[in-house]
């Protein structure tokens, strides 16, 4: 029965991909501190924070997690970017280069920005497998989810929801 006022009603694809960048940040950011804070990599979250010497504060705990909620933030910018740039390609290839292509941004080309941060071929070997991975697991979540979601909606506009 169409048109029944007691059918939930479908979010938009818009919101579907700002929750995915929510949520995206905050998990893959959480797991990044936690490889942090178990030694799996010299790098945490708190890399944001080194284009500033801001204080000791900024490797602590706190450092760490408001470094998290800025992941977040910008997870939703990144997750945008890849509705209106990448959704259309099928499959989770894309995912994972876009996990690659953001870890050679971050960890390579913005390396100059971040003051403390060593050049890249002077990390270390389990720093480098360890972000890389977390950025390529990143890159899948959001790209995966948004192409998803991108076919799932072409579906439904080509044959209906029903």
């Amino acid at each position: 029965m169409s048109g029944n006022r007691n059918e939930p009603k479908e979010m938009s694809f818009a919101v579907k991909v700002l929750l995915t960048g929510l949520f995206g940040g905050l998990l893959w950011g959480s797991i990044w501190y936690g490889a942090y804070f178990f030694n799996f990599t010299d790098v945490g979250p708190s890399l944001f924070w080194m284009a500033w010497s801001m204080g000791d504060w900024e490797d602590q705990m706190i450092g760490q997690w408001a470094a998290v909620g800025i992941f977040t933030l910008l997870s939703i910018v990144v997750a945008f970017f890849y509705r209106y740039v990448f959704a259309r390609i099928k499959g989770m290839w894309m995912g994972f280069f876009f996990g690659v292509i953001l870890w050679i941004l971050v960890f390579f080309v913005a390396n100059p920005l971040f003051v403390d941060l060593e050049p890249l071929l002077e990390m270390e070997g389990i720093t480098i497998v360890t972000t890389l991975c977390l950025f390529i697991m990143y890159g899948l979540f959001i790209g995966y989810s948004i192409s998803y979601e991108y076919e799932l909606l072409q579906f439904e506009r080509k044959y209906g929801s029903n």
